[in-house]
């Protein structure tokens, strides 16, 4: 029996999930594939038909907790960004230790290795087990002077030096906190030398690696300067399982007026819950608009919210996004991509990591106004971009083109095809 495709995946619910869409295109295309990612998504992989191993430690946890949101980021404060990372720096250590460890034994058994931006370390295993491995990542990662690192806390460009000087920042900004983790682990489980100070990315370049990109070209066009080992392929939609059906009163409010507007944020959730939907409340009450908000299941019991709000849990995207008059949330790559194939304006409120760049795409394509924030989240700031989202034709037009271009794609597909190539059946 062939050795398996194992995708080695971390991170939240939004950063899993198109990768279960790659293993099952995987799958059908006659490859073993392994999951290899944390116990909590064990059932969302086993209900897809796909195997499961248990990958250990997840320092992503801790950036959900309220001061773990100012972590990697710039909040407004740079000292409490500065302490909040220092912190997560600290406690995400022993945590990550463990994950390496994990992984190994988990990984132990593949024939090929497919990473992501959690798991680029994956790259590693690969080395120790003389085994391909594909970068198969949800943002631009590569080196580009096209435009600037897609994880600075903010949206602006000085040029094409400062563009291609914030990714060899960005690479040392993910090198330097677990280099010495790194060469530990790689020295005594992998039984490889130590990584030189300045991390992997200079043989990284010089192999080249392949890097397999899950966002459409029509919402990041694949810049000139990236090598042909770097292909965007659409992205990797993951749809709701047959037999799925939404929940009575959601069905009651949706049918009780106009459409309404989705706000959700994720599993980093609100910086500060209570007052944020509270903007939200008011917000959307000022621009006469209704709307379902996503919520955290215990939190939403113990909310008394306006009666043009419903909480909601747990929707698939797919079915919702469609439904609504314009999708309000925090930018993540997933739930950018769901709203954009919806084909309805969207208004983003960043916090961190790649949302600022998600923002500004949103917004340079003319289906969303300028992303707020969160750190200056207000209901007067919301108020405007949702009047704006709901009442500008050219806007809702050009969402709904970029939608049907989008439904057009098959990302998976295209991945598929690439991955075939680094590694034939």
């Amino acid at each position: 029996m062939p050795k398996p495709i194992t995708l080695l995946t971390s991170g939240t619910r939004g950063d899993v999930q198109p990768y279960l869409a790659l293993g099952l295109g995987l799958q059908a295309a006659g490859y073993r594939v392994v999951v290899a990612t944390h116990a909590h998504f064990r059932a969302l992989v086993e209900r897809r038909g796909l195997s499961f191993v248990m990958v250990e430690g997840s320092p992503n946890d801790l950036l959900a907790r309220g001061e773990g949101q100012s972590a990697l980021t710039f909040d407004g404060n740079w000292l409490r960004s500065a302490r909040a990372t220092l912190k997560f720096l600290r406690e995400a250590r022993p945590l990550f230790e463990r994950m390496l460890d994990s992984a190994w034994e988990a990984c132990r058994e593949a024939g090929a290795l497919i990473v992501g931006l959690a798991t680029t370390w994956g790259d590693h295993i690969a080395q120790a087990l003389g085994i391909p491995c594909g970068w198969c990542l949800l943002q631009p990662l590569s080196r580009t002077r096209a435009f600037p690192s897609a994880f600075q806390p903010f949206a602006f460009s000085l040029g094409y030096a400062y563009n291609w000087l914030t990714h060899l920042a960005l690479e040392q900004l993910m090198w330097q906190p677990w280099r010495a983790v790194i060469n530990r682990w790689r020295r005594r489980t992998l039984g490889l030398p130590g990584v030189a100070f300045t991390g992997p990315y200079p043989e990284l370049y010089s192999r080249p690696t392949p890097f397999v990109y899950g966002f459409s070209p029509l919402v990041v066009p694949r810049p000139a300067d990236w090598p042909a080992s770097c292909v965007v392929t659409g992205y990797w939609f993951l749809d709701r399982l047959p037999g799925w059906s939404p929940p009575a009163d959601l069905l009651r409010f949706l049918d009780a007026g106009s459409p309404p507007i989705y706000v959700g944020f994720g599993s980093m959730g609100l910086r500060r819950p209570r007052a944020a939907l509270a903007a939200i409340a008011h917000a959307t009450e000022a621009a006469r608009l209704r709307a379902v908000i996503s919520l955290d299941s215990a939190f939403a019991g113990g909310l008394s919210l306006p009666p043009h709000v419903l909480p909601i849990t747990d929707i698939p995207h797919d079915w919702l996004f469609p439904r609504m008059a314009a999708v309000v949330h925090h930018g993540g790559a997933g739930t950018t991509a769901a709203g954009l194939r919806a084909g309805v304006p969207t208004v983003i409120a960043p916090v961190g990591i790649d949302q600022f760049f998600w923002g500004a795409r949103v917004a340079a394509l003319g289906v969303g106004p300028r992303p707020i924030p969160q750190r200056a989240l207000s209901a007067e700031k919301l108020a405007g971009a949702l009047l704006w989202a709901t009442q500008d034709e050219g806007m809702k037009t050009r969402a709904r083109a970029l939608g049907q271009g989008l439904a057009a794609e098959d990302g998976v597909a295209r991945a598929v095809e690439v991955i075939r190539k680094i590694v034939p059946l």
